[in-house]
This record gives structure tokens, sequence and C-alpha cells, in this order.
């Protein structure tokens, strides 16, 4: 009966220290401007680069996006990166690659439509971005020479351009993605569920050991 306390107690341990350890994740966010004047049709994209400032990189967790129809009331993106800028490369597949995708409400435009879209990491340094409108006309607005740059102490982006159609020969430039990017500091690493551990105290793992031994030294 008393071993079966020591294991409870060992795990319940094990379980607070896990949990104490697990990395905070910090969230944070940029926005560019939420004033579509002009768009694109549906199945076209927009071209960005995030040129990332922090060291540890960034996770990139969901897109708030600018919908020109009400018409659509789900929809969906793709997000295709590349290695450097996207400047020159909009109008071929050649160096791009998928590397996220997601659906999201439709709110009506001018308002931000949250994308829910698998995580993906940026590494320090300049990535091209291309967000596909799958199903739906993105608004953006018309690049001025004074909205087409964002930033902050993490990352900074530098817009823009658009197309009809993904990787099209008719590329639109200057235009800027009305998108909100939010993110977290650094790649998302899985942690092990602080029960997984528990049951392995309790089925006999070393810290049980190490427990049992310690109570058998006071006992004798």
């Amino acid at each position: 009966m008393a071993s079966r306390f020591v294991a409870a107690g060992a795990a319940l341990l094990l379980t607070v220290g896990l949990a104490s350890l697990a990395p905070q994740a910090r969230a944070e966010s940029i926005t560019t401007l939420f004033a579509g004047n002009n768009n694109n049709f549906a199945g076209g994209a927009q071209f960005f680069d995030i040129n990332v400032l922090n060291t540890a990189g960034i996770t990139i967790t969901s897109l708030a996006v600018n919908v020109y129809s009400s018409q659509e009331s789900s929809i969906s993106l793709n997000i295709y990166a590349r290695t450097g800028t996207y400047l020159g490369n909009a109008a071929s597949s050649v160096g791009w690659t998928l590397v996220s995708s997601g659906t999201g409400v439709n709110l009506g435009r001018d308002v931000p439509s949250v994308v829910d879209v698998t995580d993906f990491t940026l590494a320090e340094g300049i990535t091209g971005i291309a967000i596909q409108n799958v199903d739906w006309s993105a608004a953006y607005t018309n690049g001025n020479g004074t909205n087409q740059s964002y930033s902050n102490s993490d990352l900074s982006l530098t817009l823009g351009g658009a197309e009809n159609s993904l990787f099209d020969n008719t590329f639109y430039y200057p235009r800027v993605a009305n998108v909100t990017i939010n993110y977290t500091i650094g790649a998302v690493t899985a942690v092990p569920e602080p029960g997984t551990f528990a049951l392995a105290a309790l089925a006999g793992g070393p810290l049980l050991g190490l427990a049992l031994s310690r109570r058998r030294r006071n006992a004798a």
C-alpha cells in the first residue's frame, strides 16, 4: 500500500514539474490595413515579402483577410512560400512550396475574416509569400509608396502584388494585401502530455524507482 502512495506521489510531482516547464508561446500579430479599393478573382493570389527579424523565427498560426464579396459564407486559402523575394518570381510555380492552408468565415468587405491555417514556421530572413484566395475574391489596396511597408520588432512586411490566377503572367503591382498575420515566436515543439509521463511513473519509471529507493533507505 505504501509503495502505491509513493508511486502516486512521484507521478504527481513529475506532472507538476512538466507543466511548469512547458514553454509559454508569446502570441503576436501584425496588420497592414483593411481599406480595399481593388480586388482580384477567385483563384487568384496576393504576394508580399516577410522579413523575419527575430533570430528565433516565427510560427504563423492564423490570418485575417479582406473578402471582396459577401456571397461566400465560408472561405478557404492556400499559402505558398519561397526563399527570397516574391518579386520576379510570381509568374511561375518554380521555387514555391505549399506550406499551409485553412478555412474561415466571411465577415464582409473591410472587416477582418479570420482563417485558421495549419501552423508553419519561418526562419530569420526574407521569405516570399503568396496567399491564394481559393474560392473567394480578395479585396486589397492599390499601393502608393506610403502604404506598402509595415514592421514591428519581430518582422517587416513589404507589399506587394496580385494576380487573378495563381502564378499567372499578368501581375498587378503595387497592390497591398489587407491582412493580419497572427504568430508566435520560435518554432512550435510538441510537448508530450504530462499524463503520459504520469502513467510511465506509475508503471515503474526511473523517478518511481528513485522514490522507492529513498523510502527503503529511510525505513532501514
